[in-house]
């Protein structure tokens, strides 16, 4: 965090910067009108996105303890870094393709993905659920950069702000409570069941929202 700090202090700024900052004041989420069905669709594949992300924080090290018998904690951070680690790098790799490539290989990767950790659980497999969470990794990366670049195309210079904020607070609403949901069903039901009822909700959430992204 403090190499990240210090890369940022000395990062040159990219937005024109005012003489005299505007008073804080708090904003609501904002976009145009005529937007607002692909913004919505943006934001719930964030949502899903986040959700993925919030499994392998969450529930990952739940599966490597009860079904693969693996109590390490070092394993279970191993699996949650080679995650995150593998959106980063996909954001990298897709820097310059535009933001309907960018969403298409998310999701078609996030859903592979999905059914790679779902076939690990009830295998179990930790080489599957490890290569499923790479996978998945991967195409969250990518598709949520690519809903970043889309409502940052359809919201005007002044309305931003608003628009991307209300982007995270669909993300973080899909980081909360699919992964309380999971919590809660394996009180019911097995951990595999409540995977698979995740891994199908997220996949329906997905094709609810890809054709507009993608259109």
């Amino acid at each position: 965090m403090l190499i990240g700090a210090v890369a940022l202090i000395v990062a040159p700024e990219t937005a024109a910067v005012p003489p005299r900052r505007p008073a804080y004041r708090p904003q609501r989420v904002t976009v145009p009108a005529s937007q607002r069905p692909l913004f919505l669709a943006a934001a719930t594949a964030a949502g899903v996105v986040f959700a993925l992300f919030g499994v392998f924080t969450s529930v990952a090290p739940s599966l490597l303890a009860g079904l693969l018998h693996n109590h390490s904690h070092a394993v279970a951070g191993a699996m949650a870094f080679a995650v995150f680690g593998a959106g980063a790098a996909a954001q990298i790799v897709l820097n310059k393709a535009g933001r309907r490539t960018q969403a298409g290989l998310g999701l078609a990767a996030l859903v592979a993905g999905l059914g790679m950790v779902t076939a690990a659980a009830w295998l179990p497999s930790f080489w599957l659920l490890l290569a499923g969470g790479i996978v998945a990794g991967a195409g969250a990366g990518a598709a949520f950069r690519g809903t970043v670049t889309t409502v940052i195309s359809i919201t005007p210079p002044q309305m931003r702000g608003e628009g991307l904020a209300g982007l995270f607070l669909g993300a973080y609403v899909g980081l909360a409570i699919p992964v309380v949901g999971l919590g809660v069903a394996t009180l019911w039901v097995s951990l595999q069941v409540a995977v698979l009822g995740l891994a199908v909700a997220l996949t329906a959430a997905v094709l609810l929202v890809a054709r507009r992204l993608l259109a």
